[in-house]
């Protein structure tokens, strides 16, 4: 749990790296300035994550399936719907951040569900799957990173798309090893 800490927080310091040393002091204070705001959507999927867990070890420890099927297909509704309304309140709240953040948050949805498939992997006694996938992503969005800022000159929004496409590869890995 520890290290999937770490590594989540890798995503937001290798964008502010790329954006400062390789965009301007303007990128590093977007992408700075967004980090708070970024943190809030991360608590609350990890919220979701150990709401989620607790409800699918009782289930997998009662042996009880055809519910815990349930509560895993309610966990991924719950975080469709809770990332849509997240990410509805950024574009209307954010301000100087506003373009990192509007990429940002269209995956918050890989957010959401790559918690909830973390959840559903620590109850099930498994946390080094989804870690694994993690550390791959987050150490990868560094080269993607440098990738969309120095070779196509995306400026601020490469390194949003970049942890965009990074986590939404750990997602959808994560999501179908669930499946």
């Amino acid at each position: 749990l520890f290290g999937s800490v770490i590594f989540q927080q890798l995503y937001n310091i290798a964008d502010s790296l790329v954006a400062g040393k390789f965009i301007s002091e303007n990128a590093l204070a977007a992408v700075g300035n967004s980090y708070e705001i970024t943190l809030v959507f991360i608590a609350f999927a990890f919220g979701c994550n150990m709401g989620c867990s607790v409800i699918v070890s009782q289930l997998f420890g009662a042996k009880e399936y055809a519910r815990l099927k349930t509560a895993v297909t309610t966990a991924c509704i719950f975080s469709a719907i809770s990332a849509g309304i997240d990410g509805g309140g950024d574009f209307l709240l954010c301000a100087s951040a506003a373009y990192y953040l509007d990429i940002y948050v269209w995956g918050l949805p890989f957010v959401f569900f790559y918690n909830i498939a973390t959840g559903i992997f620590s109850a099930l006694g498994d946390s080094k799957t989804p870690f694994y996938f993690l550390a791959v992503s987050s150490t990868s969005n560094i080269a993607v990173d440098i990738l969309f800022v120095k070779a196509f000159d995306m400026g601020v929004a490469g390194v949003a798309w970049a942890t965009f496409l990074c986590q939404g590869i750990s997602c959808v890995l994560a999501v179908i090893a669930v499946w």
